[in-house]
């Protein structure tokens, strides 16, 4: 993610210029001045080299119609022109995507006929330029205006973005007691906040109910995730006995919806046991009678998205939160493409599963909700850093601020008279680090998201990055010796994993992921790599124990994934014989290299041992299904982490995979339970003598907004 620069001696600044060199094509907030050849986001220069550029020009000048490959060669690559063509073509789109912020699953203006070529999708506007130029005028009286994407950016700081965190967020800073107010942007009006919550803790979902109820998820004092029931006028809650994970809808019947361990079930707010709808379910939500539900069901690559349930709309790569419009006719979500990233961006389709609609991408998007009109979808969100807004996506495309935050806003629901359940919080990620027989946890945290990555094999470093504001656009990769010595920079990026000898870092860079970097730890000049099979984006990457081997996990043009062996110099691939929906995202290699721990094949879930050279996988014995696998000793025993829910303890077992005999080496445990989300990592030495893992602690607060439209 680069930052708007001002222009430089001799470089054209854009709209505001008036350049008059030529045609100005314009699409929603881009702007193509054919004549300088450049392209302008909301008045700020968009890199592109010539050659994409050329292409864009060409699909722009035939909104909806199909340009073949044939034709686009003609123009851009003459007969004779010494070109790779396939490649060049499939350069020139990917630059195309990334400067548009544009998707190739769900694209709003550069679609794929496979085999054929590609159709601009978009609005296409052809004028003479000038001085003055300017974009059209939004709804509210405004400029129309992109939020900062990848390509523009207003500030300096990036926030979390984790899709591990991504349906249970709340928000940041705001200190809001009892009623305040913020102003909203270019308005007299003041949004004013009444406080609904008060115990510790920390809340997933919250909805209106029927009679002035409120209905929330929420973990108090250290206890689980279950549900509750309050009034506006009420500091009281009273508990409905039910554990649960996502909020999925309340009828105005009386039933509530949720979402636990993947299964959607109802139950009757009054009392009484859930009834099962649905299994395999990411997010759901429900029409306010009661009637029909829409849900995200996962597949064995990506999820499927339905409505009713049965009716197959769409199927997309990820899904964050999912939401109805008032009267039926429209669904919108947010999708996260990276592993691990809350970075994502919103979406609208109608009920045959068309895209209408999709915002900008955030660098932080959660909570997601329809308009009281049904004509926006709102949700909170923030180009960089954890200050989330309250913003509204139009069926039209066009977007506009509702309300501009100080802190992290967290968006559950509205009221059909405008209302708004929002919530705040505190949030920061810590590393915890502690040797066998020594009683203490030492903290190795370093800014406020600090995410450990990797362990070296004596237990004496730490390989981290930081993910929040003070880690920078592109997040910043450090190592740290486990004695709480101060860190080291090694540079920009998102790490994933420590080579052997100690002497590598591999880091993927957040804002340009098309490649891995490979960083020294000391003396030495950075490497990079790319995958093998297409691969445009990479997920993961670590080292087998030869420490010449490197795995690394991707999506092609088609964001299907795949993991692939490489040398250092990113040669002699080798694709790991995974099945569909399967992929690797950490390094659960054997100490010889001959078999790794993966999901067993769709829809088994529990481990399974995979042979490097290909064949059946074996499921691991005495493992369980939610248990993911962290490492190996030197004895070809395997370690795992159970998983049995967010904010309790967590076990670091160890397990023989031919006998499925096994032990728990130790709980990890975080000195102060206070405030704890989710223990989400760990990182273990060979001998089992120290481990590391990394706790999310947070506190939330649940108000109700009103003036905010």
């Amino acid at each position: 993610m680069t930052e708007p620069r001002p222009a430089q001696n001799g470089e054209r600044r854009g709209a505001e210029s008036g350049t008059g060199a030529g045609p100005v094509r314009r699409f929603g907030v881009f702007e193509m001045d054919l004549g300088a050849g450049e392209l302008r986001k909301g008045g700020v220069v968009v890199h592109l080299q010539p050659q994409p550029f050329s292409l864009l020009a060409l699909l722009t000048a035939r909104p909806g119609e199909v340009v073949t490959r044939q034709e686009m060669r003609d123009v851009l690559w003459p007969t004779g022109t010494p070109v790779d063509f396939e490649q060049s073509l499939s350069f020139c789109i990917r630059q195309i995507r990334l400067a548009l912020d544009d998707s190739a699953q769900a694209p709003r203006f550069v679609e794929t006929l496979p085999r054929r070529g590609y159709r601009w999708v978009g609005p296409s506007e052809t004028s003479d330029g000038g001085p003055g130029r300017k974009l059209p005028s939004s709804p509210a009286g405004g400029e129309a205006r992109e939020q900062p994407g990848p390509e523009t950016r207003t500030t300096p700081a990036s926030g979390p973005r984790w899709r591990w965190v991504v349906p249970l967020l709340g928000l940041v800073g705001l200190a809001i007691v009892g009623l305040s107010v913020l102003r909203q942007p270019g308005s007299s009006v003041a949004t004013q906040f009444q406080r609904v919550t008060f115990r510790r803790g920390f809340l997933t979902g919250a909805r209106f109910g029927p009679g002035g109820r409120i209905v929330y998820i929420a973990s108090w004092d250290g206890g689980p995730l279950s549900l509750y029931e309050t009034r506006a006028d009420s500091g009281d809650a009273r508990s409905l006995g039910m554990e649960a994970f996502g909020m999925a809808g309340v009828s105005t019947s009386g039933e509530v919806a949720f979402v636990r361990d993947g299964m959607l079930s109802r139950a009757p707010l009054a009392g009484g046991p859930p009834r099962m709808v649905a299994r395999g379910v990411r997010a759901a939500d429900w029409t306010a009678r009661g009637s029909a539900f829409a849900l995200a069901r996962e597949l064995k690559e990506g999820y499927q998205l339905e409505y009713p349930i049965g009716h197959s709309l769409l199927r997309v790569p990820s899904v964050g939160a999912l939401r109805l419009s008032p009267d039926g006719e429209h669904l919108a979500f947010s999708q996260h493409p990276t592993l691990a990233d809350d970075r994502g961006f919103a979406m609208i389709v109608d009920r045959e599963g068309s895209v209408l609609a999709r915002s900008a991408t955030f660098g932080s998007l959660e909570g997601l909700a329809w308009s009281p009109r049904g004509d926006e979808v709102w949700f909170t969100a923030a180009g960089l850093g954890v200050k989330n807004s309250l913003r509204a996506l139009g069926l039209d495309g066009r977007e506009r601020m509702l309300l501009e935050s100080i802190g992290r806003l967290v968006l559950h629901d509205v009221a059909p008279d405008g209302r708004l359940l929002i919530s705040r919080s505190t949030l920061r990620a810590e590393i915890s680090f502690q040797r066998a027989g020594e009683p203490d946890v030492v903290d190795l945290s370093w800014l406020d998201v600090s995410a450990v990555a990797a362990l070296s094999p004596d237990g004496d470093t730490v390989l981290f990055y930081e993910g929040g504001e003070g880690g920078g656009p592109d997040y910043t990769t450090f190592t740290r010796r486990t004695d709480g010595s101060r860190p080291v920079r090694l540079g920009d990026g998102r790490a994933f994993d420590l080579s052997p000898d100690g002497r590598w870092a591999a880091v993927i860079p957040v804002t340009s992921p098309d490649r891995v970097l490979l960083l020294p730890t000391g003396a030495g000049e950075p490497r990079q790599i790319r995958g093998p099979g297409g691969m445009v984006t990479h997920d993961a990457a670590g080292w087998l124990s030869d420490g010449e081997t490197l795995f690394v996990t991707g999506r092609d043009g088609n964001d299907r994934r795949s993991t692939w062996l490489v040398d250092m110099q990113g040669r002699q691939p080798r694709r790991l014989p995974l099945p569909e929906g399967r992929y690797l995202t950490r390094n659960t290699f054997s100490p010889d290299g001959t078999v790794f721990v993966a999901g067993c094949p769709p829809p088994d879930r529990n481990p399974c041992l995979y042979p490097v050279a290909g064949g059946s996988p074996r499921r691991i014995p005495g493992a369980g299904a939610s248990w993911t696998a962290i490492g190996w000793d030197r004895q070809g025993r395997v370690f795992f982490r159970d998983r049995p829910g967010l904010g309790r303890t967590v076990n670091l077992h160890r397990l023989d995979p031919g006998t499925g005999s096994g032990e728990v080496i130790t709980p990890l445990t975080p000195p102060d339970p206070t405030g704890i989300f989710s223990l989400y990592r760990a990182f273990v030495t060979p001998d089992a003598s120290a481990w590391a893992f990394n706790v999310i602690r947070r506190q939330s607060d649940l108000f109700i907004a009103t003036g905010a439209e």
